[in-house]
């Protein structure tokens, strides 16, 4: 994984247990028990038992892939309803690292609740125990309140695998926010490949937080003519690697390394800036003639990068690395991105395929073994690096799609199911994966509102993704 990379990023949760006890010895609408149950000790031993429980459980069920846990706080409060001001601030005092808390107790933990969400300000979480036959009444009390105040970051989990799809969400969305792009050109600021990119920058980073920073795509090409002696054999240790692990290699080996060139001075500048996503103006840098006097393409970097957890788009698209980075951090997969279109010779079996020469490795996740990649030349010329593999293998697959309007808030999604692969060997942007959606002719009415680029990944996540829209305040177009 790429060290600047935000996949492997943390969402950072301070649990808090809460407990009322009783200091002295009554029954009545707000005591149960008797005898001995109405003391003190009896409270206190049992909240002590109830707050191991909940320490074993979080340690065993809550994703470490998702969440790192801090210490539990405990806040203990009395019958005359004064909660210790001390051990609030205590309970809070990693607020400004902290980016949700998960809150568990014994008893009337709801007004302790929103003392917590009015001072810290950060998402509450709520998930019974698993001895617990029904939910949790604090957390909907709570949120309740909350909401009606105009909080809306207060989330109820019936349990443990309904907690971690909600820390996934909010993962997701700390990750692109926490995400800076380099973002090359050449010209225009909108490229003229994609103008369905995006309407106004400030829209992306109003929206997700990305931070995005202009740069020189020219300047690449001065960084490959002033490179080191390591920088070039850094390049083609790169180069060999590739050729040495390829399923077939259908393009002259040697041509390889003018890609990884290209590659080493972009992750140069994504180290010097702090970045962790890449874009690039194709067309535009094209017309420069620079990639035919040099033999390489961007294909193969794109690939790379994203295999590396780097989302990284073709066309200078902006909104296309948004969508690569929700789905990388959604589903911890490298995802495919292309030209999406309906097959107008086939509607009565709804065929569509998305094409771009930018398959990786890893897209069937970053923790399962690479996919078997064939390598093929761009050009005519045998030049121009790009990962090829033949999608027609996991014919009958799921696959989920995205896109985003210009204006970011609208995110179309979509199911598919894997049908075949065009042009695997084919040189030129030809590598398509072919798929049938629901209704192909409803899909391209929808598309209007987005434009033609989508990225995809295997596995259906359309509901996941249609969280994650609302949570982003989008709205979600379903096809």
């Amino acid at each position: 994984m790429h060290k600047n990379s935000k996949v492997n990023e943390k969402l950072i949760v301070q649990p808090v247990f809460v407990s009322l006890m009783h200091q002295h010895r009554f029954m009545g609408p707000c005591r149960y028990g008797f005898g001995e149950e109405l003391s003190y000790e009896f409270d206190h031993n049992a909240a002590e038992k109830d707050l191991a429980e909940f320490n074993s459980e979080i340690a065993e069920n809550v994703d470490p892939n998702l969440v790192e846990l801090l210490d539990t706080q405990f806040i203990e409060w009395h019958e005359d309803f004064a909660v210790p001001d001390d051990q609030v601030e205590k309970a809070i005092e990693n607020n400004q690292k902290v980016d949700a808390y998960l809150i568990s107790g014994t008893r009337l933990i709801a007004y302790v609740s929103t003392i917590l969400a009015k001072r810290t300000n950060k998402p509450l979480f709520f998930c019974p125990l698993t001895s617990s036959k029904y939910s949790r009444l604090g957390g909907i009390d709570s949120t309740a309140h909350m909401k009606a105040l105009g909080f809306k970051e207060m989330y109820n989990a019936l349990n443990y695998d309904d907690l971690n799809r909600m820390f996934r969400l909010l993962r997701t969305r700390k990750a692109i926010r926490d995400t800076k792009l380099l973002f090359a050109l050449r010209d225009n600021v909108i490229s003229f490949g994609c103008v369905s990119s995006f309407i106004n920058l400030q829209d992306i980073t109003d929206r997700f937080g990305m931070e995005i920073l202009n740069f020189n795509g020219l300047e690449f090409f001065k960084i490959m003519d002033e490179f080191t002696d390591e920088e070039n054999n850094e390049a083609k240790r790169i180069a060999d690697g590739l050729v040495k692990d390829a399923n077939c290699m259908h393009m002259p080996a040697e041509n390889v390394v003018n890609d990884t060139r290209f590659y080493v001075a972009v992750n140069k500048m994504l180290d010097l800036f702090n970045c962790s996503a890449f874009t690039i103006p194709c067309f535009e840098m094209c017309a420069t003639r620079e990639l035919d006097k040099r033999h390489l393409t961007f294909c193969l970097t794109n690939s790379l990068l994203k295999d590396g957890g780097i989302p990284a788009a073709c066309a200078a698209d902006v909104g296309s690395v948004v969508s690569l980075a929700i789905l990388m951090n959604l589903t911890r997969k490298s995802p495919h991105m292309g030209n999406c279109m309906v097959n107008v010779k086939d509607l009565e079996n709804n065929t569509m395929r998305i094409l771009h020469d930018v398959c990786t490795k890893k897209m069937k996740g970053y923790d399962e073994p690479d996919l078997p990649i064939d390598y093929v030349s761009f050009t005519r010329g045998n030049w121009g690096t790009t990962m090829r593999y033949d999608f027609a293998k996991d014919k009958g697959n799921a696959i989920t799609m995205i896109n985003l309007s210009p204006r970011m808030d609208k995110m179309m999604i979509a199911k598919g199911e894997i049908t075949g692969c065009d042009d695997f060997l084919t040189q030129e942007c030809r590598h398509a994966v072919v798929f049938k959606v629901k209704d192909s002719t409803d899909f391209h009415r929808k598309e209007e509102d987005f434009g033609h680029h989508f990225a995809w990944v295997y596995g259906d996540y359309t509901q996941d993704l249609a969280d994650f829209a609302k949570l982003m305040g989008m709205e979600a177009v379903i096809a």
